[in-house]
């Protein structure tokens, strides 16, 4: 991960934390919370060059979510781990 450890980007994303970073010239966003009926909520959004919600996963705990978005292919088809090398860690 460029400008950032990964296992600590990792643990802010497992504590729910919102992290921005850039992945081939497109920016992300991604945080998990509590809902109001105390499930917890997870997801990736593209904020540049479009504004999307480009996935989600509601229910499962912050582990189960965190290792859900850690396999979906969401990055050109690649995984979180098969491209975390290219990413950039930004903070705004």
């Amino acid at each position: 991960m460029i400008n950032g450890n990964v296992d600590e980007f990792i643990e802010k994303l497992l504590d729910g934390e919102e992290v921005i970073y850039v992945y081939h010239g497109k920016k992300y966003f991604s945080q998990g919370y509590n809902l109001d009926d105390g499930t917890y909520y997870f997801e990736l959004q593209q904020w540049e060059p479009t504004a999307s919600v480009l996935w989600s996963v509601k229910g499962l705990d912050r582990p189960a979510s965190l290792d859900a978005f850690l396999k979906e292919p969401l990055f050109d088809g690649k995984t979180f781990w098969e491209c975390e090398k290219e990413m950039e860690w930004v903070d705004e």
